[in-house]
């Protein structure tokens, strides 16, 4: 067996009588050893993968890499970053396991990464920066440079900005978009999550400071967050710069957008992607909020932990231990910062995409509205056009930042609540959430006959594996498994 995925693990030189390699790096070096031990197949790593994951996963490696303007941490190496070696990481582990019980002809019960054995899972957001376009300052900017550009003989300004004004007198706003971006993602069977930040009262001066402004009616705001809330998708908070490391700014943000519209925020992603190892999460913890979706690049795509997956940050014994991080893999910032052409970019959006599909993992967006504007990324409406239904033929299963993370806690309760005893499975005592289905995998399955307790459904068998789909299980009774000899 050859590994062809990234393994950011040292492979350390390993000899053992009586081991012969397992699995080899496309390179050619030993990563995994097989043989025995007092008759029991043991299997030996020349690598660490645990550790190594642990320092991805935690920040560690981003520590040592100063800080931007903005005091974000500056990216590490592209070694970590390009692929999500710790999602290869796991899925070895998983393929060795998996390997070790079928040479000892033993069932393994196993939980679908996402619901309805999904192959992929998708993350689409949108950070709500501005709501409208033509604002008198921005009107006044525009005139200004487009006719310093006429008189400069460059005329291709200034008629993009007359025929972009004509929008004004149509009563139509290019940043005020949201009914065409929910019609395409809705008409994909997809669903998103819109960050807004507060708006409306305090929040309605702040010019010379980055943090959104929105130059409307809050009145116009909420109707609009309501209809985005019809279409079935999520509104979450947006933080403003302070809230990132202020526990107090950041809760009065949340209380003054819950009042204003009565709903119940779960998440939030800070505005410039801002974000503090050791800091930030704590501070979202303190809130009451049960996920973050800060963890990306503006000006690269990738995996910023190495993970195409929700992930635990920190332990359960820790403050934040039931924060969820949802990773950010592609910002549509990405076209204004490349210096190779639209058409390499997305290349390597799709190649990023492609490497979250193969690791079974989660592919996160962020698409700002306003950048749909072709005065604003020209090529950004045409790729996001194609890329939806591409996910769509991929059978990938859009879940919004609340959906992701109570189904990642949902599914760790349950992996914690497994009780197992020779030929039998039990899970008692915790939700098992809709569409969760369970796996039995055996090379002689379709010899094996398997009890069901404490539910109904169904199951299919396919190859070695017997898929079931439970219907509702009552948490006190549980459901139980058991091989029938």
């Amino acid at each position: 067996m050859t590994v062809k995925a990234p393994i950011l693990a040292k492979i350390q030189d390993v000899s053992r009588e009586g081991f012969n390699s397992f699995v080899k790096m496309s390179e050619g070096n030993p990563l995994v050893f097989e043989g025995y031990t007092d008759k029991t197949i043991t299997l030996l790593f020349a690598a660490d993968l645990i550790k190594a994951t642990i320092r991805i996963l935690s920040g560690e490696l981003e520590k040592t890499t100063g800080t931007d303007s903005f005091g974000r941490h500056n990216p590490p190496s592209e070694s970590v970053i390009y692929a999500p070696a710790v999602s290869y990481h796991f899925n070895l582990l998983e393929s060795t396991i998996r390997y070790v019980y079928r040479k000892l002809n033993l069932p393994l019960l196993s939980i679908p990464r996402w619901p309805a054995s999904a192959p992929l899972a998708l993350f689409l957001s949108h950070d709500v920066d501005m709501v409208k376009k033509w604002t008198l300052k921005h009107i006044a900017d525009e005139i200004i440079h487009s006719l310093v550009e006429l008189i400069q003989l460059r005329k291709r300004r200034f008629v993009d900005t007359v025929v972009s004004l004509s929008d004004v007198f149509n009563n139509h706003d290019p940043y005020w978009n949201f009914d065409e971006l929910l019609f395409l993602e809705d008409s994909n069977g997809f669903k998103s999550t819109w960050f807004f930040a507060p708006f409306g009262g305090e929040y309605q001066k702040r010019e010379k400071d980055f943090d959104p402004v929105y130059h409307r009616k809050p009145s116009e705001i909420s109707s609009m967050i309501r209809r985005i809330l019809e279409n079935g998708c999520e509104i979450a908070i947006h933080g403003t710069r302070r809230a990132f490391l202020d526990e107090n700014a950041l809760k009065h943000q949340i209380e003054s957008f819950e009042s204003r519209l009565g709903i119940k925020i779960a998440g939030v992603r800070h505005h410039f992607l801002m974000f503090r190892h050791g800091k930030t999460l704590d501070t979202t913890a303190k809130t009451g909020l049960t996920y973050d979706a800060t963890l990306g690049f503006s000006d690269r795509l990738g995996f910023r932990n190495g993970i195409a997956s929700p992930f635990f940050p920190f332990p359960i014994s820790h403050p934040a231990g039931n924060i969820v991080e949802i990773p950010l893999n592609f910002m549509d910032g990405v076209f204004l910062y490349a210096e190779d052409g639209p058409e390499a970019v997305k290349r390597r959006i799709i190649e990023s995409y492609l490497y979250a599909k193969a690791a079974g993992g989660l592919f996160s967006a962020l698409i700002h509205p306003r950048n749909m504007d072709a005065a604003e990324i020209p090529e950004l409406a045409h790729f996001y056009h194609s890329f939806l239904p591409r996910c769509r033929l991929d059978n990938a299963r859009a879940m919004t930042g609340m959906e992701l993370a109570q189904w990642w806690n949902s599914r760790e309760k349950v992996l914690r609540n497994i009780e197992y005893y020779p030929d039998m499975w039990r899970i008692k005592g915790v939700e098992v959430p809709e569409e969760m289905d369970f796996s039995i995998t055996a090379p002689n399955i379709k010899s094996m006959r398997f009890s069901i307790e404490g539910t109904s459904g169904s199951s299919d068998l396919e190859h070695d594996t017997l898929s079931i789909h439970p219907s509702t299980v009552d948490p006190e009774k549980g459901i139980t498994f058991t091989r029938k000899l």
